[in-house]
């Protein structure tokens, strides 16, 4: 007969198995010694942000607003809320895409460079997988008998490409926005002005998610938007300013994009009743057909100023600091984590005074706030007799 073991070889094993530490716990303190929640645990860990949670799913269900503005300081959570509308795209069964603008590679004055970032991040939900922008195009073209955009003067031409079994590398490279010639689609420019252009193939795309695949709709967000301030030329800054507008005029399905007449002026063509800004060498329309089926999404720090904002259906969400019970929540819990992380106790006493410690010096900013929270852990977990004050005083 087999040995039993003995209660506390029992109570053992049950204490471990109660304290084991939930899956992906160590890329979430990861995560958050950068300031910042992985994707996989972002509903997890988004704490004390109900309205504004509650307001994102009301835009996403109402169909006369295409576009969102969160605003708030650095560091108050706009890109974790951005993540959260990512993770919350997919399973309201929108296509999603997340950019973060960047002076250097993502400029909005420069149009296709966004546009290539947008391509390359967009992931459209369908029968329980998701599908890149080459994988939705082949799938479609090869499973639909007629063209879907036969008029659309980019998208259908490469669609029958790929049905006809002759879409090539270098079609790909220009469609996806890293060449600007296939010469047999003609040029797609890397200019200020060429705005019009992308807008006309990302509105040709939100059809393509919903007509083809019943998905609600394709949503686009920009993190740090603000960064398109830093510009070499002032031109920049007005150029940025139209693509953003522009956009947002096609998310909200502004009737007049869909045929104005493009009048040139004496530094660039523009649209007659909009103002908006078009390429002189393919003066398309902004937008496709209506509905565009777009939803954008902006994240500013609270002094950028969209030109737009008074004339549409525009939701806002104005970030603040965590309220600070919700601080306090979000410390304890964290603290439970690290515990069962690396096996750890960390007396009551110890965890009182590094909450005030981390709360007193982290100015507000829930990014510092989490970042430093980590910090003071690991600390602890090297220097456990260190009085928390000597231990956080070097880190601010």
């Amino acid at each position: 007969m087999a040995k039993q073991p003995s209660k506390t070889s029992r109570l053992t094993k049950k204490i471990a198995h109660l304290t084991q530490p939930p899956k992906d716990a160590r890329s979430v303190i990861e995560a958050f010694r950068l300031g910042i929640v992985p994707i996989q645990a972002i509903k997890d860990w988004t704490i004390g942000r109900s309205h504004e949670v509650d307001t994102v799913r009301r835009w996403l269900q109402d169909e006369s607003s295409g576009t969102m503005v969160i605003r708030g300081e650095y560091g108050s959570g706009k890109s974790h809320l951005i993540e959260y509308l990512h993770a919350g795209g997919f399973e309201l069964n929108y296509a999603v895409s997340l950019v973060g603008i960047d002076p250097t590679d993502a400029q909005p004055a420069f149009p296709k460079r966004v546009y290539r970032h947008l391509i390359r991040n967009l992931l459209f939900p369908y029968k329980n997988q998701h599908y890149t922008f080459a994988e939705l195009l082949t799938m479609l073209a090869k499973k639909r008998k007629k063209n879907p955009l036969p008029n659309h003067r980019f998208l259908g031409g490469i669609l029958e490409k790929i049905k006809n079994n002759k879409d090539t590398p270098e079609m790909w490279a220009w469609i996806e926005g890293q060449e600007s010639t296939y010469r047999e689609q003609g040029c797609l420019y890397d200019h200020t002005t060429a705005a019009n252009i992308y807008c006309n193939i990302l509105s040709g795309i939100g059809m393509l998610a919903v007509k083809e695949l019943g998905l609600k709709g394709v949503m686009l967000m920009f993190d740090e938007a603000e960064t398109s301030r830093t510009y070499r030329y002032y031109y920049e800054w007005s150029r940025a300013l139209n693509f953003f507008n522009a956009l947002s005029m096609v998310a909200n399905d502004e009737p007049e994009l869909t045929d104005e007449k493009v009048v040139k002026g004496e530094y660039c063509y523009s649209g007659k009743e909009t103002g908006l800004i078009y390429s002189g060498h393919c003066p398309i329309p902004y937008l496709y057909e209506i509905p565009s089926f777009l939803k954008i999404v902006f994240a500013f720090t609270p002094d950028y100023k969209l030109s737009l904002l008074e004339d549409y259906n525009i939701y806002e969400i104005e970030l603040e600091s965590l309220p600070p019970q919700e601080t306090k929540y979000l410390f304890y819990k964290f603290i439970d984590l690290y515990e069962k992380v690396y096996q750890i106790k960390i007396h009551p006493v110890y965890r009182r005074r590094f909450f005030e410690l981390i709360k007193t010096n982290s100015n507000q900013s829930t990014r510092k706030f989490i970042k430093a929270m980590v910090e003071s852990l690991d600390f602890y977990r090297f220097y456990p007799t260190k009085n928390p004050d000597s231990i956080l005083s070097p880190i601010y």
